[in-house]
């Protein structure tokens, strides 16, 4: 048989194959998981149908095999379970980044949540899909076009980041940090907690507008470099400093 190859498999064979590995072993139970309310479909939804197809491919790829077993009710059913194949191909594909931006809502998010109930460690993997994104986000990023498409496609890059960032940031180590509103240590005393409420871009500089409660807001203008290290958009939780009539803007981790 011709070696079944990571990318051969469609996410939902692959999300079956994991759950398998995982002890699910009949066709229903693991159907079941991939509705509205199970803990598949609450990232991606499938029907009954193309889960059992998924199951045959799977079978008929080898990576799988099925064996009669009884039911509760003493009825014939089919148990499944994994090969060493199936495995070496599971493990392979568990370890894989997203290569799109857009595979991040459905296939990254089912792989960490596979990876979570397997037991897995998350950080390395996150930074290894943070530095496979890095060079198609700092080229959206850095594009000063004033498209909507490319509004659209800059504005969908920071989030990307700030989201594998956030997450990273979850899994980084506590300890020798329990209080992490000292985290940040600066001589500027006026530290303002606010939201970035714009991001307007210049040539060289940027003008980043700030809310700090509903109806107060200020206004800093920092070099749109630092905007762009920073990932600021429109819902950034950020750091006002104000030193004499200087405000600078820090991102936290809070």
């Amino acid at each position: 048989m011709e070696t079944i190859q990571t990318n051969q498999l469609s996410l939902v064979e692959a999300t079956c194959l994991a759950l398998i590995a995982q002890g699910s072993t009949h066709g229903y139970d693991i159907a079941k998981r991939f509705h509205l309310d199970g803990d598949i479909g609450e990232v991606f939804t499938q029907t009954n149908p193309v889960v059992y197809r998924a199951l045959k491919s799977l079978e008929a790829a080898q990576l799988v095999k099925s064996t009669d077993a009884l039911g509760v009710r003493k009825q014939l059913k089919f148990a499944l379970s994994i090969t060493e194949e199936g495995s070496h191909v599971l493990r392979g594909w568990l370890n894989a980044p997203a290569v799109h931006i857009r595979d991040l809502r459905t296939e990254f998010l089912v792989k960490l949540h596979l990876r979570q109930l397997a037991g897995m460690k998350q950080r390395k993997f996150i930074s290894l899909q943070r530095d496979a994104l890095e060079n198609v986000l700092s080229h959206l990023i850095a594009n000063p076009s004033r498209s909507a498409v490319a509004i659209w496609r800059r504005e969908q890059a920071r989030a990307v980041a700030r989201f594998l960032d956030e997450l990273a940031g979850e899994e980084a180590p506590s300890a020798n940090n329990a209080d992490r509103e000292d985290a940040l240590q600066l001589s500027a005393r006026n530290q303002l907690r606010a939201k970035v409420i714009s991001v307007k871009h210049g040539g060289v500089l940027s003008t980043v507008k700030l809310e700090l409660d509903p109806g107060q807001t200020m206004t800093a203008t920092i070099t749109r470099e630092a905007t762009n290290a920073l990932a600021l958009a429109p819902g950034t939780e950020v750091l006002g400093l104000c030193k004499a009539t200087d405000v600078m803007v820090a991102r936290t981790n809070a």
